[in-house]
């Protein structure tokens, strides 16, 4: 099956632990990675720290690797400071895949992650065409919380790393950050769409080692199935969740600098402090004291 939405021909359709952490770390991962598609064959990786009114609650990582032999995107993320300590939290996530003729293949997506409520892992395998044929969720899902799933909800859909493949193949070609993908995480299905937002100048923060023009890129998404019927105040109430795209330090790929999410609750900052390219390392100095406010 090939279908084309915008100008991206794809595999695919392209059309929280802290609940707040939870929800922070997965946009994080998308966000850390969606402009990832620099067709580079050596591995890169950026540092992000996030804060809720202005509160240390998160730290993640991301990595990316691309090149002949496919694309290998992964993330770590643990909750900080007072969050960390009611509710902590850590996860990894991991996908691989081939970019063929700007068509996404995924072929192994997983994520493990830990909690004071146990121990999740989710593993999902494709066939050779890209299709999902097995997934492992552990521990199973208690339908009675959680909206029923469409029939056969992986068909058609890429896990939700390999989207951003597919968006960073649309920008790396000159595309503009405008997309939507049917998205199924062993867990939930749902549509993630992303819209642009056009150029914003970020003005220096002890909290970023980015400065500068940057695009932003809004995302946002559908539920369609998997979710709980109880969701959290913080997801309920978002309002914008924009990912801001520059270039960290000349000749670097085009990868996030800043997050933000409005919500009735507060606002969620991610701000890009690390990032290494070969040698090429760029690192703030610490991270700011809980009581500050991020800028």
């Amino acid at each position: 099956m090939r279908v084309q939405a915008f100008v991206l021909p794809v595999r695919r359709r392209l059309g929280p632990s802290g609940a707040l952490a939870a929800a922070s770390a997965g946009l994080l991962f998308g966000a850390a990675l969606l402009t990832a598609g620099s067709a580079r064959a050596e591995p890169a990786s950026a540092t992000y720290e996030i804060y809720f009114g202005g509160f240390h609650v998160l730290t993640a990582t991301a990595e990316w690797e691309q090149g002949p032999e496919g694309y290998r995107i992964a993330g770590e993320a643990e909750t900080q400071g007072m969050l960390g300590w009611m509710h902590p939290w850590k996860g990894e996530t991991e996908s691989r895949g081939l970019l063929a003729a700007g068509e996404v293949i995924p072929r192994l997506y997983e994520t493990r992650g830990t909690s004071d409520e146990g121990e999740k892992l989710v593993r999902l395998s494709y066939d050779p065409e890209g299709d999902l044929v097995d997934s492992l969720v552990q521990p199973q899902q208690d339908d009675e919380e959680r909206h029923p799933l469409p029939a056969n909800a992986g068909d058609g859909t890429l896990d939700p790393l390999s989207v951003v493949a597919g968006l960073s193949e649309l920008l790396r070609n000159g595309g503009r950050c405008e997309a939507s993908f049917p998205v199924f995480d062993g867990r939930k299905r749902y549509d993630v769409f992303v819209s642009d937002a056009g150029e914003k100048v970020l003005e220096p923060t002890s909290y970023s080692i980015f400065a500068g023009t940057a695009r932003g890129c809004r995302l946002d998404y559908k539920l369609l199935g998997g979710h709980r019927v109880e969701r959290s105040k913080y997801a309920e109430t978002a309002r914008e969740r924009i990912v801001w795209v520059a270039r960290p330090q000349e000749g670097a790929p085009l990868l996030p600098v800043r997050l933000e999410i409005e919500t009735a609750y507060g606002t969620v900052m991610g701000h890009l402090t690390g990032f290494e390219e070969d040698t090429q390392v760029a690192r703030r100095s610490g991270v700011q004291t809980e009581d500050k406010l991020a800028q």
